[in-house]
Protein backbone atom coordinates (compact mmCIF):
# COMPACT_ATOMS: atom_id res chain seq x y z
CA UNK A 1 0.00 0.00 0.00
CA UNK A 2 2.90 2.23 0.58
CA UNK A 3 4.38 2.11 -2.80
CA UNK A 4 1.08 2.91 -4.27
CA UNK A 5 0.74 6.15 -2.33
CA UNK A 6 4.28 7.06 -3.00
CA UNK A 7 3.58 6.01 -6.79
CA UNK A 8 0.06 7.97 -6.86
CA UNK A 9 1.90 10.94 -5.45
CA UNK A 10 4.61 11.05 -8.47
CA UNK A 11 1.96 11.08 -10.48
CA UNK A 12 -0.02 14.28 -9.32
CA UNK A 13 1.08 17.82 -8.61
CA UNK A 14 1.61 19.18 -4.69
CA UNK A 15 -1.40 21.31 -5.58
CA UNK A 16 -3.22 18.32 -6.62
CA UNK A 17 -2.62 16.14 -3.54
CA UNK A 18 -3.30 19.28 -0.74
CA UNK A 19 -7.12 19.86 -2.88
CA UNK A 20 -7.90 16.00 -2.44
CA UNK A 21 -7.20 16.04 1.13
CA UNK A 22 -9.60 18.85 1.72
CA UNK A 23 -12.06 16.58 -0.24
CA UNK A 24 -14.43 13.79 1.64
CA UNK A 25 -16.57 13.28 4.82
CA UNK A 26 -15.84 16.13 7.48
CA UNK A 27 -14.85 15.40 10.94
CA UNK A 28 -14.91 17.33 13.70
CA UNK A 29 -13.32 16.91 17.18
CA UNK A 30 -11.28 13.55 17.66
CA UNK A 31 -10.98 11.52 15.02
CA UNK A 32 -10.75 7.55 15.66
CA UNK A 33 -9.12 5.13 13.11
CA UNK A 34 -9.85 1.73 14.93
CA UNK A 35 -8.81 -0.16 12.45
CA UNK A 36 -4.92 1.66 12.29
CA UNK A 37 -5.14 2.01 16.08
CA UNK A 38 -5.07 5.77 16.37
CA UNK A 39 -6.39 8.71 17.05
CA UNK A 40 -5.45 12.56 16.60
CA UNK A 41 -7.48 15.79 18.11
CA UNK A 42 -7.30 18.77 16.36
CA UNK A 43 -7.71 22.57 17.86
CA UNK A 44 -11.03 23.85 18.25
CA UNK A 45 -12.41 25.40 15.00
CA UNK A 46 -10.54 23.21 12.76
CA UNK A 47 -12.47 20.33 11.34
CA UNK A 48 -10.42 17.56 9.15
CA UNK A 49 -11.70 15.43 6.27
CA UNK A 50 -11.38 11.29 6.16
CA UNK A 51 -10.21 9.59 3.30
CA UNK A 52 -12.39 9.46 0.16
CA UNK A 53 -10.67 7.15 -1.90
CA UNK A 54 -11.98 3.57 -1.82
CA UNK A 55 -10.43 0.85 0.62
CA UNK A 56 -9.96 0.74 3.93
CA UNK A 57 -9.78 4.35 5.17
CA UNK A 58 -6.39 5.17 6.60
CA UNK A 59 -6.72 8.82 7.69
CA UNK A 60 -7.83 12.51 7.97
CA UNK A 61 -6.22 15.80 6.98
CA UNK A 62 -6.56 19.34 8.11
CA UNK A 63 -6.70 22.15 6.28
CA UNK A 64 -5.08 25.32 7.55
CA UNK A 65 -5.75 27.62 5.14
CA UNK A 66 -9.41 28.03 2.98
CA UNK A 67 -7.64 26.93 -0.01
CA UNK A 68 -6.14 23.98 1.07
CA UNK A 69 -2.63 25.40 0.51
CA UNK A 70 -1.47 24.32 3.72
CA UNK A 71 -2.50 20.58 4.83
CA UNK A 72 -1.90 18.27 7.84
CA UNK A 73 -2.18 14.73 6.59
CA UNK A 74 -2.36 11.95 9.84
CA UNK A 75 -2.53 8.48 8.50
CA UNK A 76 -1.56 5.05 9.01
CA UNK A 77 -0.55 1.76 6.85
CA UNK A 78 0.87 -1.58 6.75
CA UNK A 79 4.42 -1.45 6.16
CA UNK A 80 4.48 -3.22 2.99
CA UNK A 81 7.76 -1.73 1.96
CA UNK A 82 9.22 -3.72 5.12
CA UNK A 83 10.93 -0.45 6.40
CA UNK A 84 13.85 -1.70 9.50
CA UNK A 85 13.17 2.04 11.37
CA UNK A 86 11.60 4.47 11.32
CA UNK A 87 14.74 6.81 10.28
CA UNK A 88 15.21 4.29 7.17
CA UNK A 89 11.26 4.81 6.22
CA UNK A 90 11.51 9.14 6.46
CA UNK A 91 15.34 8.87 4.06
CA UNK A 92 13.01 6.77 1.54
CA UNK A 93 10.17 9.22 1.40
CA UNK A 94 12.49 12.18 1.66
CA UNK A 95 14.19 10.69 -1.60
CA UNK A 96 11.06 9.85 -3.23
CA UNK A 97 10.05 13.01 -3.12
CA UNK A 98 12.91 15.42 -3.97
CA UNK A 99 13.94 13.04 -7.07
CA UNK A 100 14.96 15.75 -9.16
CA UNK A 101 14.53 18.41 -7.44
CA UNK A 102 18.32 19.32 -6.78
CA UNK A 103 16.93 22.80 -5.02
CA UNK A 104 15.90 21.23 -2.02
CA UNK A 105 16.93 21.61 1.83
CA UNK A 106 16.34 18.80 4.38
CA UNK A 107 16.66 18.74 7.76
CA UNK A 108 16.39 15.33 9.85
CA UNK A 109 15.60 15.55 13.19
CA UNK A 110 14.13 12.34 15.70
CA UNK A 111 10.81 13.48 17.79
CA UNK A 112 7.79 11.58 19.89
CA UNK A 113 4.72 10.84 18.32
CA UNK A 114 2.90 10.35 21.64
CA UNK A 115 4.72 7.58 23.45
CA UNK A 116 6.11 6.43 20.22
CA UNK A 117 9.95 7.24 18.99
CA UNK A 118 9.79 8.66 15.55
CA UNK A 119 11.89 10.72 13.00
CA UNK A 120 11.13 13.22 10.72
CA UNK A 121 12.39 15.43 8.22
CA UNK A 122 11.85 18.75 6.74
CA UNK A 123 11.84 19.56 3.25
CA UNK A 124 11.86 22.96 1.69
CA UNK A 125 11.82 22.45 -2.26
CA UNK A 126 13.40 25.89 -2.64
CA UNK A 127 11.95 26.20 -6.57
CA UNK A 128 8.05 25.76 -5.83
CA UNK A 129 8.40 27.08 -2.20
CA UNK A 130 6.66 24.19 -0.71
CA UNK A 131 7.59 22.60 2.79
CA UNK A 132 6.90 18.95 4.09
CA UNK A 133 7.38 17.83 7.34
CA UNK A 134 7.75 14.10 7.32
CA UNK A 135 7.08 12.35 10.70
CA UNK A 136 6.92 8.42 11.04
CA UNK A 137 6.97 6.22 13.57
CA UNK A 138 5.84 2.63 14.16
CA UNK A 139 3.30 0.85 16.13
CA UNK A 140 5.36 -1.44 19.19
CA UNK A 141 5.77 -4.79 18.21
CA UNK A 142 5.02 -4.37 14.57
CA UNK A 143 2.12 -3.23 12.18
CA UNK A 144 1.03 -0.30 11.01
CA UNK A 145 3.20 2.65 10.28
CA UNK A 146 1.95 6.48 11.07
Amino acid sequence: MVAFVIALLFQTTITQWKQWQCEGTPVAGRYFNYAEGFSVSAPQGVQGRRGQSSGPERGVAYSLSGDCDRVVAVFGEPNSLEWPTPAFAVDWIVQASIKGNVQAEIKRYTIRMGKLNAAGATVRHKATRNIEDIVVAFRPGGGPVY
